[in-house]
């Protein structure tokens, strides 16, 4: 009896010790993760942002507010543009992401939750963009407006329109360069937006919808006063996670225009610090990062309170 007992308790043990490694495992991974992903990139990076790399000797000293001084001349010398192009062109993605993007990603949503002739259809059609490659999308988007074989301009050229065409192309000319990536970023953007806003109405309950009916209001009315504030959280998600846009978006550019054609015409303050990195000026970047954060957290917690003031959430 007594080693009946002794084996059933020692088999209780081996099965509490494997469940218990197992939870350990399950968190140890992610805790590793972001140590070393976080907590350590971002505590190198404020080191690095006082420190500069001594030929001499090879190894890494402290020169104080150096590197920030060269963020602050960047800035304010004329004969170096290219990071107040990047902040220029950041701010007008969030503008364009926000005011132009969102607003046409709540009507779409409305007409296709509207239950329209071939919806199902156009929400795949919409979502498909998000599904393909960001490497692929691009190269599918200079394809529709390349100089030499693009259909885009073979299509002006058809309709008399071939003087409207840049000279050094779409995505090669200053003027054009820019407003060629927000073009971009709005019709890669806009089926993702569409998705998640079209999952938010479909939960809105019906008797909501009857009740306007009953009150005789129409689609613009029922759109503004009754879908958007039940909607709230989720404008709320997609404005704020606009605004970290201003720091975060660089593959597009790098993709498309290479923040070309000259002194970041085309270029974001992500894509700025990414060259930087590249050319291995690692201090300079670290400096112009921790510029930008100590900017960017303050201002999208400081627009997400605003937010919550503007859209109360909704409960249903």
């Amino acid at each position: 009896m007594a080693k009946a007992l002794s084996e059933e308790f020692h088999k209780k043990r081996k099965r509490s010790l494997g469940r218990d490694l197992f939870i350990i495992a399950l968190i140890a991974w992610p805790l590793i993760q972001f140590i070393v992903f976080w907590a350590y990139v971002n505590f190198d990076t404020i080191i690095m942002s006082f420190q500069k790399l001594d030929y001499g000797s090879g190894r890494e000293v402290f020169v104080g507010l150096d590197n920030y001084r060269w963020v602050w001349r960047e800035l304010t010398t004329d004969m170096t543009p290219t990071l107040r192009n990047s902040i220029v062109n950041s701010v007008l993605l969030f503008v364009s992401n926000n005011f132009v993007l969102l607003p046409l990603s709540i009507l779409f949503a409305y007409i296709l939750q509207k239950k329209v002739p071939g919806s199902s259809a156009f929400r795949v059609i919409f979502f498909l963009p998000n599904i393909i490659s960001i490497v692929v999308l691009t190269m599918a988007f200079r394809f529709m407006f390349d100089s030499s074989f693009g259909p885009i301009n073979d299509l002006l050229k058809a309709i008399g329109l071939e003087k409207l065409i840049p000279a050094n192309g779409w995505l090669g000319d200053k003027k054009t360069a820019m407003p060629m990536v927000l073009v971009y970023c709005l019709w890669a953007g806009i089926g993702y937006n569409v998705v998640l806003l079209s999952g938010s109405m479909n939960r809105i309950p019906q008797e909501i919808y009857e009740a306007g009916k009953i009150d005789g209001i129409g689609m613009w009315r029922e759109l503004t006063q009754v879908v958007v504030p039940m909607i709230s959280g989720t404008i709320t998600t997609l404005f704020v996670s606009g605004v970290s846009v201003i720091f975060t978006l660089f593959l597009q550019p790098m993709l498309l225009t290479g923040g070309g054609p000259y002194d970041g015409i085309s270029s974001t303050i992500a894509y700025f610090i990414v060259g930087r990195v590249n050319a291995n000026d690692l201090y300079h970047a670290a400096a112009t990062g921790m510029v930008f954060t100590v900017i960017g957290i303050p201002l999208i917690q400081l627009v997400k309170w605003g937010m919550e003031r503007i859209f109360p959430t909704v409960e249903y």
